[in-house]
């Protein structure tokens, strides 16, 4: 780094809940990186920030891992208070440096807001694509993998984000905790399986636009329709036990398209 933290303030301490190794500095703006893993910044939340540090200061720090080219830090909790130092020009900052084998979890419960499904989706992608770089022989259902990922239905649903763009996601997610799970097998031969299923998703997207489109034309659109059309399609109803991926979204297809030629039987079965 161009500045080394150890300059400054330095202080080794252990968390009080977890006993992890953590150390508390102030750096240099400059060696600050946000993570790629991080949502978008929010405008009106940096402007808040900026008025309250304005009040009361920089009180409090950024939680960073060390680049592993130890040449700077990545931030995983504080990118708002990072855009408000360089906002403001202030050259360095109270950090906690944690160990980067907690940055992937800590990513995942980072709450500053809410995250909504294409959020927590495209989070855990990015989290996914880059293990399968850097351990691709890693098996899928590891605990590395699922405690920073969540869900296996999340890399599904941001792969097939990636694919389409607008995808209602929040409207599949129930059917995809019910028979999406994770993998047995190295993460870079269950990338393909992974990119198979959002494909069968965005399959299943497309032919439940194309039948929005249709009501719409017989003037039988109203704004859940979407999410009845799903229901109708949904092979799982009731049914509690995990499923196959591939036999619930064959059928859900199958029955989609039959809709497809047939719109009104939407309409005719109750959701």
């Amino acid at each position: 780094m161009a500045e080394s933290a150890a300059s400054e303030t330095s202080l080794d301490f252990k968390d009080p809940a977890k006993r992890t190794n953590l150390t508390f500095a102030v750096v240099p703006v400059g060696s600050l990186e946000v993570i790629s893993h991080q949502r978008k910044p929010s405008d009106t939340h940096v402007k808040r920030v900026i008025e309250s540090v304005k009040r009361i200061g920089f009180v409090t720090p950024l939680v960073v891992v060390e680049r592993e080219d130890a040449k700077g830090y990545f931030v995983i909790d504080g990118q708002h208070r990072l855009l408000v130092a360089r906002e403001l020009g202030l050259r360095r900052v109270p950090v906690v440096i944690a160990p980067r084998r907690a940055a992937r979890r800590m990513l995942t419960l980072n709450v500053e807001k809410e995250p909504n499904i294409r959020e927590r989706a495209a989070v855990a992608l990015s989290i996914y694509r880059e293990l399968v770089d850097t351990s691709p022989t890693l098996a899928e259902d590891d605990p590395e993998v699922t405690d920073a990922t969540q869900h296996a239905h999340y890399v599904t649903l941001g792969l097939a984000y990636a694919q389409f763009g607008r995808l209602a996601g929040s409207a599949y997610e129930p059917i995809l905790r019910r028979c999406d799970g994770y993998l047995d097998g190295p993460l870079a031969e269950c990338l393909p399986v992974r990119e198979d299923r959002a494909g069968k998703v965005v399959e299943a997207h497309r032919l439940v636009r194309a039948i929005t489109d249709q009501l719409k034309e017989l003037g039988a659109w109203h704004e859940f329709v979407g999410a009845q059309i799903i229901a109708y399609a949904n092979p799982l109803r009731r049914a509690r036990k995990q499923h196959s991926f591939d036999d619930v979204f064959d059928k859900m297809i199958a029955k989609l398209r039959e809709a497809e030629q047939d719109p009104k039987k939407v309409l005719r079965t109750s959701a």
